[in-house]
């Protein structure tokens, strides 16, 4: 019998550099895996968190007076300023006022959350020696609204005020229906810097 010797097209080197190059892909393939898995995990926490803060408002929203809502990854507690306010003031009434006491309550009872206090107009122009524009109209709205929520016994320190005039809108200034939904105060619950999760990066 004749021996037949098969020698390999590939070399020692080049099947050395292939398996060291299939690691790394490998490595990196359960660095992304471990990424996605964190950020599925935050993603059921966020919604974990946004279903509790549902049920703790869920007597003053089903009363009409609130909405919980998800909006650009961000919870969200909005109240309809035409409740809070008469218009272009920036006083609020004592029936808002009640209602934020209310809201302020269970605020107080989240003492390690930061929320932010967001005034919105629609688009109609306001000029006035008080308020020159809507920027002014809904900043002072919004510091208002901080005053009773610290009232009600919310940290000082978990509370900041903004005011974005006309300029977020949550529908077109098209009609009365779209501009009473823009007029509003919205209070943000700040996420922790703990339930950001790194996106992998691309190369």
């Amino acid at each position: 019998f004749r021996r037949v010797l098969f020698r390999s097209p590939f070399s020692v080197e080049e099947l050395s550099t292939e398996k060291g190059t299939l690691s790394a892909a490998l490595a990196e393939t359960r660095k992304q895996l471990d990424e996605l898995k964190k950020q599925q995990a935050a993603a059921e926490a966020r919604v974990q968190q946004f279903q509790e803060l549902v049920k703790k408002f869920q007597k003053l929203a089903d009363a009409g007076k609130l909405k919980v809502v998800l909006r650009q990854g961000r919870m969200i507690i909005e109240l309809p300023t035409d409740v809070l306010f008469d218009s272009g003031k920036a006083d609020v009434r004592k029936a808002g006022r009640g209602t934020l006491t209310e809201v302020g309550t269970v605020l107080a009872s989240m003492p390690d959350r930061r929320f932010q206090v967001a005034g919105h107009t629609d688009n109609v122009k306001i000029s006035t020696a008080r308020f020159p524009s809507n920027w002014e109209l809904s900043t002072q709205r919004a510091i208002e609204v901080v005053k009773i929520l610290v009232d009600a016994k919310v940290k000082p320190e978990n509370l900041s005020a903004a005011g974005y005039g006309e300029f977020d809108p949550v529908s077109p200034n098209d009609n009365d229906a779209n501009k009473q939904r823009n007029r509003r105060i919205e209070i943000t619950l700040v996420p922790n810097l703990e339930e950001f999760v790194r996106l992998p990066e691309k190369s």
